[in-house]
């Protein structure tokens, strides 16, 4: 298996979508342990199709995915265990309290409902006061919170948040963006952050890709989002640049 001594995650010619019908196509990437990846793209983009298709919850048209060198199709389970996504809020099971669906997720991952890669994530994002309640009761932001951590369980090499910074608080969004640089500094976990927050990505991420219409039509490296960031709105306008330059070829 392909699996170099510090890659997490390898996409080969992706193709997914629904119905036989793709909506990504000719995705390639690779990522690293310590790198963070920003993926950006207007709604409809195909953010959400990748990324399910990265995690096997639909199946490939074509095309392969390795994580932690494991063949996504060839060992589902095992390579699904390599990862730790955060779902989306509203898929949350409202049934439960918080406390229960970590001890859900911990049981399904062999571990404790505490085993999370930093300290005191829960006092860090505000959670503890509200482990013992519905998350029926939870505001949009504190299902948000719980959907992270629930993520962090059991410290998967490999960590994906899907737009999971939408409807957090000031306090919470600063908290968990610093425990993204954090997880990445320590060289044991690579992050993917799809996200409409386009202004945080170079103070966050060291790799961009930005999606449209299925295909990657623009990637930024660790430098290009170094220098992108430098100026106030510089990065803003190098995403605009890349959709309006793509929009006209494909419309040429």
């Amino acid at each position: 298996m392909d699996n170099p001594s510090n890659s997490i995650l390898g996409v080969r010619n992706l193709s997914a979508g629904y119905g036989g019908r793709p909506i990504v196509t000719d995705i390639n990437l690779r990522m690293r342990l310590g790198d963070v990846l920003g993926l950006l793209g207007a709604n409809g983009a195909g953010k959400s199709t990748l990324l399910k298709a990265v995690t096997g919850q639909i199946r490939l048209l074509g095309g392969t995915v390795t994580i932690n060198g494991v063949d996504l199709a060839a060992e589902p389970v095992r390579a699904k265990s390599q990862f730790g996504l955060a779902i989306d809020a509203a898929d949350l099971p409202s049934a439960l309290s918080g406390q229960q669906y970590l001890e859900l997720v911990a049981s399904i991952r062999g571990c404790s409902s505490t085993a999370f890669p930093v300290a005191e994530p829960l006092d860090g994002l505000g959670l503890r006061p509200w482990l013992h309640s519905s998350i029926a009761d939870y505001s949009l932001g504190t299902r948000a919170k719980l959907s992270i951590l629930a993520a962090l369980l059991g410290a998967p090499p490999l960590l994906i948040f899907d737009e999971s910074l939408n409807g957090l608080d000031p306090v919470s969004a600063w908290e968990c963006k610093q425990m993204i640089r954090d997880l990445a500094a320590t060289g044991r976990h690579a992050i993917i952050l799809s996200t409409h927050i386009v202004e945080a990505v170079p103070g966050l991420c060291n790799r961009a890709l930005f999606l449209a219409e299925g295909r990657i039509v623009r990637s930024w490296d660790h430098a290009e989002l170094d220098n992108a960031g430098s100026s106030p709105g510089a990065f803003e306008a190098n995403v605009m640049e890349a959709f309006t330059a793509y929009r006209t070829r494909a419309t040429a």
